[in-house]
């Protein structure tokens, strides 16, 4: 049944994105890669005039754990939101960085909106990556994340 319902989310998606048929096959894809390869798909959004996006790829998502834990367990998609403006209205995206974490079966988990610190981006990806969404809220895991620091 939830299939069923998040079926037409991504149609209504590759249809705002016709007029970008680059952008739109590479959010295809991604989409499709997630789904085969049963992984979460993260979407990355920035502006390569963002300050904050510009620390948060220099700090965050260049370091190796965060950088390793992408490549092996997610599909990962950076969508610069100044060429890609349609997919980021789409994702209602107000500001920069957010990052969007999706199930494999391209079905929205949540945002995480604006810089985040490596290790709290760690702590988050192991959120995702183990389906703890599946149980308890982020903001609880991250809680009980800290505790056993």
């Amino acid at each position: 049944m939830k299939r069923i319902v998040y079926a037409p989310l991504v149609i209504v998606a590759l249809l705002f994105l016709l007029s970008f048929p680059c952008l739109a096959v590479e959010y295809d894809n991604a989409l499709k890669s997630a789904k085969a390869e049963d992984k979460p798909l993260l979407l990355y959004f920035y502006s390569n005039t963002c300050y904050y996006c510009n620390i948060m790829d220099k700090d965050t998502l260049a370091d190796n754990d965060v950088s390793a834990t992408l490549r092996h367990d997610f599909v990962f998609l950076r969508i610069d939101v100044d060429r890609s403006k349609d997919l980021a209205r789409l994702y209602r995206i107000t500001g920069t960085p957010s990052s969007w974490f999706l199930e494999p079966s391209g079905k929205r988990l949540f945002e995480a909106p604006g810089y985040v610190q490596k290790s709290d981006y760690k702590t988050i990806l192991e959120y995702v990556k183990g389906k703890y969404y599946d149980s308890m809220d982020l903001m609880a895991y991250m809680k009980k994340a800290s505790n056993h620091r």
